[in-house]
């Protein structure tokens, strides 16, 4: 496990470890955003984790990614320290797109982890209710939870004000509101966790595919905002790591890294044509036309246990 009372960890590295070390990171973090305004010493642990998470993004985002998209779909997990870890990331990567500075993508990355502080626990309460009716006491705690992340994360001993301000005003529709400065990192922050939302299973409702929760979040954008969205589909390619597509073969089949153009990833095929899982896993490179993308295709709708170990073994260039 993970000691995140230490500000600067030794951390493992071997191949067989990543998996674990995003699992790790994710328990401790949502530890954390339980804890709230009575988390002990919360800076040092989420700088722990901060770095940690740009370590393991940095050795290998494709690998990354399918983790966390993985994780979105199990709701087992808890979903509001995935939901965290996965906003965080997308925007990181979507910022460096950008070409945003270092210390502006530093401040986006720790607002993403910590912006939903304020209402952690209902966030995963919320993910499992079965009826997507909000009573009163919900809709508010939705409506003032960036306030009420602002004043715990006041109260944990974050001074720095663009943090703060973006984290305050992440939600808000309204632009003026909030430092003129952080624009670009609102607006990006709000379209990464409206995106991830939309991804992510509910009792109530599937998820959506990356292609619709895309077309959900841009719509009706200006042409700055435009600029932001395409950063991040750039970034993540129509089908991300972690997803899953259906070929033109008829297998079903985990997107594992992303490729040259968007809407050809590389995949790792699970489920046979004919519906039996595929043991071993049998890589696939979208641009042969053989296996090509059919379309995207729903987590929940995945009748097997999928061996994630195997699937991140099976892409032939995988980091090492």
């Amino acid at each position: 496990m993970i000691d995140v009372s230490n500000p600067d960890p030794v951390m493992p590295r071997s191949d067989s470890e990543i998996l674990v070390d995003w699992r790790d990171l994710q328990a401790v973090l949502q530890a954390l955003l339980y804890q709230g305004a009575a988390a002990i010493s919360p800076l040092p642990r989420l700088e722990a984790i901060e770095k940690e998470a740009l370590d393991l993004l940095k050795r290998d985002p494709d690998e990354s990614l399918v983790i966390l998209f993985q994780a979105l779909a199990d709701l087992s997990l808890g979903y509001c320290a995935t939901h965290a870890l996965l906003s965080a990331v997308v925007c990181e990567l979507s910022a460096e797109k950008l070409g945003t500075a270092e210390t502006d993508r530093r401040v986006l990355f720790r607002a993403a982890l910590t912006m939903n502080i304020g209402m952690a626990r209902d966030q995963d309460s919320l993910a499992r209710q079965s009826t997507a009716l909000l009573n009163d006491v919900q809709r508010k705690l939705i409506r003032k939870h960036p306030e009420n992340s602002l004043a715990i994360l006041q109260s944990l001993g974050v001074t720095d004000d663009n943090q703060l301000d973006i984290v305050r005003w992440h939600h808000e529709p309204d632009e003026s509101c909030g430092m003129n400065s952080n624009l670009a990192s609102r607006r990006l922050l709000r379209m990464a966790d409206g995106f991830v939302a939309k991804m992510a299973a509910r009792k109530t409702r599937l998820a959506m595919s990356p292609l619709s929760a895309a077309q959900s979040v841009f719509l009706g954008t200006d042409a700055e905002q435009a600029k932001l969205a395409l950063a991040m589909t750039t970034a993540l390619g129509f089908y991300p790591p972690g997803t899953y597509v259906q070929l033109v073969n008829g297998e079903k089949a985990v997107s594992v890294k992303r490729g040259l153009r968007a809407s050809h990833p590389q995949v790792v095929s699970i489920v046979s044509p004919g519906g039996m899982p595929l043991n071993p896993c049998l890589f696939r490179d979208t641009n042969n036309p053989k296996y090509a993308i059919r379309s995207p295709f729903n987590a929940e709708k995945i009748k097997i246990k999928v061996n994630l170990e195997q699937v991140l073994k099976a892409r032939p260039d995988r980091t090492a």
